[in-house]
């Protein structure tokens, strides 16, 4: 049984969202989530299928285009269906109280267009006819939504303080999603990810939800499986695309936003494992395998603006602390106050305990800027024997050259050698008393 609530001009679910993220639909199925120990990415699970009743069926004689305005509703029998037979899915939606159901033709040919668009708890004025969708456009809602973001990227400034500037904005903003970030079809970037600027769905989903969120099964236990309630990856497909960011859909966004200046160009998401061979295959910097040397400042070290990819997980650097702990920024699953593993966009520590700088600095800024945050996930300590784990050959570490070569980034302010401190100090503009620029978007 599905419950909505009206939040924001959308209709929001209040107990239970059918439906979740990606079940990829690449060969490697852990190449979009984090390599935490907590969440193994085992063979994914599959729901058995249930009674269904029918889809509206196309009229045997030719209907006139009908036009409405509908809510949807999510995709019939969720969990229980698989692209593979995309084309007999069914697409829900409340039009005045009643549930209506269509179908949408041609799927693949037309690049999963309407799939794109649709959005669970989301109004839409609805084209159909005979049963199928012919398009869809979203209704603005009814009030603005403001963005409370504590430091500004500037688009198109390929400078690595502005990449690592950027790669703040969606801190304590966007949620995980495995998946998220990604397209419907799961074989790039979704529009949210190709467009400049926080995403107003990060900040709708994040505000509907609580520490008893998770991205997939309650409690992190597999026995837990439940298609209804998850926001996992069922069936080839991402149903929850637009609701937050996994870990390469954050980096991605992180690029798109660093080095272009408008919506809707070429994305920069990247199977995980594979993200830092293929950004210094582009001569943007150089890549490496080797296991850093933390507690000695050598060429091994990490430097802030490092990439790192270890298998089905990549991260960003800021900087390697004194003590040899390591200070990074990337979207992860970790576990909430209320004993859910749901997390998201925020800066984590490597260390060996909590005792380590970084855990200290981790936990200063997020409880400090990010309260909202705060009150739901304590300040998360990583393992650096799984975070710096090469054992798969496609991993490894990507260095900015930061001479602008081939279009890379340049480092006039020499943030490659700044102590995390110091950087995340710039960053913050700390000078300026952690002074808040808002700005609103518009529907």
């Amino acid at each position: 049984m599905k419950h909505y609530l009206l939040f924001c001009g959308i209709i929001c679910p209040v107990v239970f969202i059918p439906g979740c993220g990606i079940f990829s639909s690449q060969t490697d199925t852990t190449e979009y989530t984090s390599a935490d120990p907590y969440i193994s990415d085992e063979t994914k699970e599959k729901a058995t299928p249930e009674e269904t009743s029918g889809v509206v069926d196309p009229s045997s004689k030719d209907e006139p285009e009908i036009k409405l305005t509908g809510t949807y509703l999510g995709i019939k029998d969720y969990g229980y269906v698989n692209k593979d037979n995309v084309d007999d899915f069914g697409y829900r939606f409340d039009t005045d109280g009643n549930e209506t159901v269509y179908k949408i033709a041609d799927s693949a040919s037309n690049g999963f267009y309407l799939q794109n668009q649709l959005k669970e708890g989301y109004t839409y004025d609805i084209s159909a006819k005979n049963g199928f969708l012919n398009s869809v456009k979203q209704k603005a809602t009814d009030k603005d939504i403001q963005i409370d973001t504590l430091v500004n990227g500037i688009p198109g400034e390929k400078t690595l303080k502005n990449f690592l500037t950027t790669a703040l904005m969606p801190v304590g903003k966007a949620l995980y999603i495995y998946g998220g970030g990604w397209n419907w079809q799961d074989d790039g970037a979704s529009d949210q990810t190709r467009s400049i600027g926080i995403s107003e769905d990060w900040i709708k989903f994040f505000s509907s939800k609580d520490a008893k969120y998770t991205y997939k099964d309650k409690d992190g236990k597999a026995e837990n499986v439940d298609a209804s309630t998850s926001f996992y990856p069922y069936g080839g497909f991402n149903e929850y695309y637009y609701a937050g960011l996994d870990c390469s859909g954050y980096l991605g966004w992180s690029l798109y936003n660093t080095f272009e200046t408008e919506n809707g160009k070429e994305g920069y998401v990247f199977p995980s494992t594979e993200n830092s061979k293929r950004l210094a295959d582009r001569g943007w910097g150089s890549f490496r395998r080797i296991v850093p040397d933390t507690w000695h400042r050598d060429n091994d070290s990490v430097h802030p603006g490092d990439i790192i990819s270890i298998k089905g997980h990549v991260w960003i650097s800021l900087g390697t602390c004194k003590d040899g702990s390591v200070i990074m920024a990337h979207s992860s699953p970790s576990v909430s106050r209320e004993g859910q593993p749901g997390g998201g966009v925020q800066l984590a520590a490597l260390g060996d305990n909590s005792e380590c700088k970084a855990y200290h600095i981790a936990k200063e800024y997020m409880s400090k800027y990010y309260p909202e945050w705060y009150l739901r996930y304590e300040a998360d300590l990583k393992k650096p024997e799984v975070y710096f784990d090469f054992s798969d050959e496609r991993a490894g570490i990507f260095s900015w050259h930061t001479d602008g070569q081939n279009g890379g980034l340049t480092d006039p302010d020499g943030i490659k050698e700044m102590d995390p401190e110091k950087l995340l100090h710039l960053l913050y503009g700390e000078k300026s008393a952690g002074k808040h620029f808002k700005h609103k978007k518009h529907s």
